[in-house]
C-alpha cells in the first residue's frame, strides 16, 4: 500500500501544482483577468526541448469585458491594433500552424494587443525563435493569448 502511494505522489503533486492556462496567461501579461470562459486551448508543445504553439481564447461577460478595455487603453505596454509588422508576420505562422489543430481565428481590426520576443539574447535572425503575443478584441470581449516556441 505504501509502495502505491509513493508511486502516485508525484503524479499528485504534479496536478496541484500546474496552473491553470488562464492563470499562466495572466502572469505573462501581468494583468489580474476576471473569470472568464476558455474557447479555445490549444497546445502543441511536448518533446524533449519543448518546442510547439499554443493559443488559449478567453471569453468576457461585456462588464468583465469593458473593465478589461479601460485597463488596457490605459497602459503602455499594451499597444492599439493592428499590429505592427514583425508580430502581424509571426501572428500568420502561428495561425497557419494552429490551423491544423482546429483553430479558425481572425484577427480584429479593433482593440489591443501585447508582444514579447522571448528569444534567446544574440539571436540576429528577423523571426524570434520565442515569442508571446496577446490580442484583446473589445467587441466580442474575447483575449487570446499565442505562444510560439521553435
Amino acid at each position: 500500500m505504501l509502495r502505491r502511494l509513493l508511486l502516485l505522489l508525484p503524479v499528485l503533486l504534479l496536478t496541484a501544482c500546474s496552473a491553470s492556462p488562464a492563470k499562466e496567461a495572466a502572469q505573462a501579461l501581468d494583468l489580474s483577468l476576471p473569470a472568464g470562459d476558455v474557447l479555445t486551448n490549444i497546445d502543441t508543445h511536448g518533446g524533449f526541448h519543448g518546442d510547439g504553439t499554443s493559443c488559449l481564447i478567453l471569453a468576457f461577460t461585456p462588464e468583465n469585458g469593458a473593465a478589461l478595455a479601460e485597463e488596457l487603453a490605459g497602459r503602455t505596454d499594451w499597444q492599439a491594433l493592428p499590429l505592427d509588422e514583425l508580430p502581424a508576420t509571426v501572428m500568420e505562422s502561428i495561425l497557419s500552424l494552429l490551423a491544423g489543430q482546429g483553430l479558425d481565428y481572425t484577427l480584429p481590426t479593433q482593440g489591443w494587443y501585447w508582444y514579447s520576443d522571448r528569444s534567446p539574447a544574440g539571436h540576429s535572425r528577423d523571426f524570434p525563435l520565442n515569442c508571446t503575443i496577446a490580442i484583446y478584441d473589445p467587441q466580442s470581449c474575447q483575449l487570446a493569448y499565442f505562444v510560439l516556441d521553435t
